[in-house]
């Protein structure tokens, strides 16, 4: 499918080029988010006369988003999740939820502009590219913790606090952890070696007595 572009599109175009996609593309992303027109003779027309006129409004709006760009007062987006020690939310956070983070930082913005093809599962400290207009991208530091604490922490190491390891490399439960340190409390090694001491004289004891009792019989 033919298509006339309406602003510059990454990887695929500058405003006015006409390009060939697939028709799926056009009918889902470009047409319906006002990137671009079917290239019909009609539109190519209407185009060619309001070309000066869109491209001066398209000048425009890079100004401002390269003023907004240049007078940006932060440059991270803490977001607080319940998060399990390995890290893993329990839930997920998406392109609304940073753009709404963002908007409340102070720069107002909607989902579409952030750029982000996946959902976040697990904490995380990294980039993330904000689009405030087609030419013009912003990047910040998303930083996703568990508490605001934790998130300071993060700022400071420049990455997620995640726990891999279980404590002193044992594998058991978490159950089975807490059985085996309460038999360790209880039947220490220092204990079970006197243990075995005291049965060893008390049965050598007995086999002495045993033996003495013989001879008194014989006598």
């Amino acid at each position: 499918m033919n298509v006339i572009l309406l602003e510059r599109v990454e990887k695929l175009g500058q405003m006015g080029e006409l390009v060939s996609v697939k028709s799926g593309y056009a009918r889902n992303f470009l047409l319906p988010k006002g990137k671009a027109v079917f290239a019909s003779k009609e539109n190519i027309k209407i185009f060619e006369e309001k070309k000066s006129q869109l491209e001066g409004e398209n000048i425009t709006r890079k100004k401002e988003a390269q003023n907004l760009a240049d007078n940006i007062n932060f440059k991270e987006v803490i977001l607080i999740r319940a998060a399990s020690e390995s890290g893993q939310l329990y839930g997920s956070v998406s392109a609304k939820d940073i753009s709404n983070a963002v908007t409340d930082a102070g720069l107002s913005i909607n989902k579409s502009q952030v750029d982000l093809n996946k959902a976040l599962k697990t904490l995380s400290y990294e980039d993330i590219s904000i689009k405030l207009h087609p030419e013009i991208s912003i990047n910040l530091k998303l930083n996703i913790a568990r508490s605001t604490e934790e998130a300071k922490e993060q700022t400071k190491s420049g990455k997620a606090i995640i726990t891999n390891e279980i404590t002193g490399g044992d594998i058991r439960s978490e159950r089975a952890q807490k059985d085996a340190k309460r038999f360790d409390k209880k039947e220490s090694p220092a204990k079970i070696d006197k243990k075995n001491d005291e049965k060893f004289e008390i049965s050598e004891n007995v086999n002495s007595d045993k033996i003495q009792e013989n001879k008194d019989k014989v006598n």
